[in-house]
């Protein structure tokens, strides 16, 4: 009975430590102008390719075409998989003018354009740098999704997220777990879906 009751203690003072040394990593908007989600009930809509390092592409894509996919059924698709007429690489935000060029050469009602923003990875996973030497470290990273209507050329929703972690004051431990700058750049993104999740007509 007594080694039971010690495993138990250790535990919980296991999970303790985890929680006390663990940066909780905080997202928000940064431009949150377009307070409306989008009309998933009609139309045609187009992923662009995403705008990201090679090593996040794929997963960004997957997790996109999933959300997109689930929403819309066969009424979406991607550059890659549609026989479209559009530049293989398009400019961030687009113009009217290349909104315009893009309908003609899709026929598409709905484009959607994602890019990743400039990432900071100063602490790992697992941190053992001393705490009076990492307090001003931290990870970062940042997302944004923007969706055209393609017969009007308007924004018609726009959100840029971003996910930050770092040691917070006063944290005495030597060693501390954080998510990573790509951990972070998934949860934006998840952030978005949620938002879209939200205030969107399904």
């Amino acid at each position: 009975m007594k080694t039971f009751l010690r495993m138990k203690a250790f535990k919980f003072l296991i999970l303790v430590f985890l929680f006390s040394s663990c940066n909780l990593p905080k997202y928000y908007f940064k431009d949150d102008s377009i307070t409306t989600g989008v009309d998933f009930s009609e139309g045609k809509w187009l992923l662009d390719r995403i705008q990201t390092s090679k090593e996040n592409e794929d997963k960004l894509t997957k997790m996109t075409t999933d959300y997109f996919g689930d929403k819309l059924n066969n009424r979406f698709n991607t550059v890659f998989s549609e026989k479209v007429l559009i530049a293989q690489k398009n400019n961030f935000p687009l113009t009217r003018e290349e909104l315009k060029q893009i309908k003609i050469g899709t026929n598409y009602d709905y484009f959607i354009q994602i890019k990743s923003g400039n990432m900071k990875n100063e602490l790992g996973s697992i941190d053992t740098t001393p705490s009076r030497f990492n307090s001003n470290l931290g990870n970062e990273a940042s997302i944004q999704m923007i969706i055209y209507d393609l017969n009007t050329q308007q924004i018609i929703y726009s959100k840029n997220a971003f996910g930050v972690t770092g040691n917070p004051e006063k944290n005495s431990y030597d060693v501390t777990l954080s998510k990573s700058s790509k951990s972070l750049l998934y949860g934006c993104l998840k952030k978005i879906f949620k938002d879209l999740e939200q205030k969107s007509l399904q």
